[in-house]
């Protein structure tokens, strides 16, 4: 019996085989959410809540991505393990790519809202640290009047 040619198809097809239709619609979603989120926070959010807050918002594709890639490994095991044959490292390599799919997946969609929160404090520590410095010129401008 000749060895059978892998079938060939694209990285996009491979990726949405790989995560399912579950995940395939969760964790975009969580993405955009968590990227709105982590937007409204930014711009309306004060106090160090608002930090917490974004600590806790930001991260969620990653962990949907994680908990994906150990459901899929579970599975993959579970193959592995009821097989009656010994599988091809091959078989192996394929199943445990396919569990890592979620994460670097989930990783990619957290980067908008990581970088959202990033520069949303940096721009907030600048003008918070603009408006102390104006409001310590106009207090010593006022100390000065009155002397």
């Amino acid at each position: 019996m000749p060895n059978a040619e892998p079938v060939q198809q694209s990285l996009l097809r491979w990726m949405f085989a790989s995560l399912g239709l579950p995940y395939a619609i969760l964790l975009p979603l969580a993405g955009i959410v968590c990227f709105l989120f982590a937007l409204i926070i930014v711009v309306r959010g004060k106090g160090p809540m608002a930090a917490a807050a974004l600590i806790l918002v930001v991260h969620v594709p990653l962990l949907i991505g994680v908990f994906a890639a150990i459901q899929g490994a579970i599975a993959s095991y579970t193959v592995i393990a009821m097989s009656p044959a010994t599988p091809k490292p091959s078989e192996v390599a394929a199943g445990i790519s396919t569990a890592l799919v979620a994460p670097l997946v989930g990783m990619l969609l957290m980067v908008p809202g990581y970088m959202t929160a990033v520069l949303g404090a940096f721009i907030r520590s600048m003008t918070a640290k603009a408006e102390a410095t104006a409001l310590t010129r106009q207090g010593d401008r006022e100390t000065r009047s009155e002397e």
